[in-house]
């Protein structure tokens, strides 16, 4: 993945400015799964709440706390969670809106 393509992605998300620390939190209803391979092992790397980027290096915060330091390189997608619109709840029967 470029420095660009990461920027687009945290773009998308709504990512915050980076905080003291160089973490760009996403918001409280989005996630992101970074997708990552090496030599023809993958990794996937589910529910990152935070994202800092340092040169050719990635630092992926989880909800659970786990920090994961990844090569730029390697990764080569993302899924971003929590972004699309709800279209509200169905109502039972007919009824129209």
């Amino acid at each position: 993945m470029s420095p660009e393509h990461l920027q687009e992605v945290l773009q998308l998300c709504d990512a915050a400015a980076a905080d003291a620390n160089g973490f760009r939190e996403l918001p409280k209803s989005t996630t992101l799964t970074l997708y990552v391979a090496k030599d023809s092992v993958g990794l996937t790397v589910a529910n990152v709440e935070a994202v800092s980027h340092r040169g050719h290096h990635v630092q992926a915060r989880t909800t659970k706390g786990d920090l994961y330091v990844l090569s730029l390189d390697d990764v080569f997608a993302a899924n971003i969670e929590g972004r699309a619109q709800s279209k509200g709840a169905r109502r039972a029967g007919f009824a129209s809106e």
